[in-house]
């Protein structure tokens, strides 16, 4: 595969990841070779995860839940109908508050 070659880790526990997660990832990207590593984190990171996440800005990436519903529902009418079909998602529309002017 040619570059850049991509890692991803994903935990779906509602709870924080912790640092030994991120070092595992990191550890994962030197063993393979792999130029940046995405670790999908439903439950976000704790304190000391986040502090060693900014370390690595230029490498490995995190995605909260927040992250993940944007980005599927920002490319979810894109997707094929085989996948759409396998993740049934529906639009809705709901009135919003309206923003005070300053």
């Amino acid at each position: 595969m040619d570059s850049p070659r991509i890692c991803v880790q994903v935990k779906s526990s509602s709870s924080a990841v912790n640092v030994g997660v991120v070092r595992e990832l990191q550890g994962v990207l030197g063993r393979l070779n792999a130029d940046q590593g995405l670790l999908v984190a439903w439950g976000g990171l704790n304190q000391a995860a986040e502090r060693e996440i900014r370390q690595q800005f230029f490498q490995v990436r995190v995605w909260a839940a927040d992250d993940v519903l944007r980005e599927l529902t920002a490319v979810y009418g894109k997707l094929p109908g085989e996948i759409q079909a396998e993740l049934p998602l529906k639009q809705i529309w709901t009135l919003a508050e309206e923003e005070e002017l300053p």
